[in-house]
């Protein structure tokens, strides 16, 4: 909130005082905090343009002493000139901004402005509603993670949607309900659409997504069994004879054909794993193994059973543990990055050199490891980079950490 001091009396009398930036708060980060939400005023981008120019002819000081007001005394021909501007095209930007709290003007009776006469254009105003100002960035903030998540998992849908398809198309392509989900898809809104979409309208065609997802991998296990086909990547029935959770949601972007491939070279960059190292990494069993083996043999319930009461929470609400799939868990693990305020870069960092698949176990543990009693998470961003790095330098022993998860729940249940 915006302070204001009281004034100390000089020459006999009493100076006025102003409102002033909080302690930390200067005037060039004000003014950016000012144009984030200009737009959310109604404010037009070249009036906010305006008022950033004008509040940046104002000395710096006078944002934070008490006994000085920030405020331009050049005539309105002048400020034209300077900001390149004709005077009309000036006078219905200042009465915007006057409109919107943003400044005040500030005139003698002949429309002149002077420092000696105090008049000119004054930002004392805008300093006063500093807290309504800040709590609206903070809004819009929410608003805009909120929007990447949902694109985000939007767009989680759509590759796992893509991959259901195909492999619908290879067992019923002249099925009604798999061309009714293909013009269900092809009807859905492009990536770069997203941005435009109001957030109410985005999380409604998240859900809309969600649900064609799980349809069409409900239909795809029900024809395989139907014509008495194993599921992709489908566990032995001497392991589980479960429906299977693990289709390939690999991490493809939309639009584009082919999966994402690590490069080499760079420690920050997903590292590229030749075939040799691939087939060693699946002979050794190693943390790094490509493809899924080790999670399919894990199944849905084991992975259930390890996640944190949170990710159970979510994951309860989708299915019961045996009919679980790993877009289930995806769904999931993308939510509580969310909650987690881990930064969107870190997951997408993550999805990039572990695939989808491995990002999610490593949200898993890193979620159920946030309470450990001996070394707590304190920073949930921070460890998935440092898992991120761990995998990308061969590192990373994620099997491990499951089996770490599996005795700690063991000795809960005893106690």
């Amino acid at each position: 909130m915006a302070r204001t001091f009281t004034a100390k009396a000089h020459s006999h009398h009493d100076l006025p005082t102003y409102p002033i930036l909080p302690f930390g708060w200067q005037r060039d980060a004000f003014i950016h905090l000012v144009e984030r939400v200009a737009p959310h005023l109604g404010v037009g981008r070249a009036a906010a343009h305006t008022w950033t120019r004008l509040a940046a002819m104002t000395r710096p000081t006078d944002w934070v002493e008490p006994d000085r007001e920030p405020s331009v005394y050049a005539a309105a021909s002048e400020l034209a000139k300077m900001l390149a501007l004709s005077e009309a095209r000036l006078r219905a930007h200042t009465a915007r901004l006057e409109q919107a709290g943003l400044l005040e003007r500030r005139t003698a009776a002949n429309g002149s402005r002077s420092r000696q006469a105090g008049t000119g254009l004054f930002f004392s105003g805008v300093i006063d509603r500093f807290s309504d100002l800040l709590a609206l960035d903070a809004q819009l903030t929410t608003a805009r993670h909120k929007a990447i998540y949902l694109r985000g998992q939007r767009s989680t849908h759509w590759r796992c949607l893509r991959r259901a398809l195909e492999q619908l198309r290879d067992v019923a392509s002249q099925d009604a309900r798999v061309q009714a989900m293909e013009d269900a898809w092809a009807a859905w809104p492009r990536a770069d659409r997203l941005h435009a979409m109001t957030l109410d309208a985005l999380a409604a065609h998240e859900r809309e997504a969600d649900t064609l997802t799980r349809a069409a991998l409900d239909l795809l296990a029900t024809l395989r069994k139907s014509v008495d086909q194993p599921l992709e990547n489908e566990r032995s029935h001497l392991q589980d004879t479960s429906e299977d959770f693990s289709l390939s949601c690999d991490a493809r972007t939309e639009g584009r054909r082919f999966a994402v491939e690590p490069t080499l070279g760079h420690p920050s960059r997903p590292r590229r794993v030749s075939s040799t190292t691939d087939a060693e990494d699946r002979r050794k069993g190693g943390p790094n193994a490509a493809g899924r083996e080790w999670l399919i043999k894990l199944g849905p319930e084991r992975l259930f059973r390890l996640a944190s009461p949170e990710m159970q929470f979510y994951l309860s609400g989708r299915a019961d543990p045996e009919r679980l799939r790993f877009h289930d868990f995806i769904w999931t693990a993308e939510r509580r990055v969310l909650e987690l305020s881990i930064h969107s870069s870190a997951w997408s960092d993550a999805c990039t050199a572990m695939g989808e698949d491995g990002a999610t176990v490593a949200m898993l543990i890193l979620d159920a490891r946030r309470d450990d009693p001996v070394a707590p998470i304190i920073s949930p961003g921070g460890y998935l980079r440092g898992m991120t790095r761990a995998w990308l330098q061969g590192h990373l022993n994620m099997m491990g950490s499951l089996i770490g998860l599996s005795e700690r729940r063991r000795r809960e249940e005893a106690l």
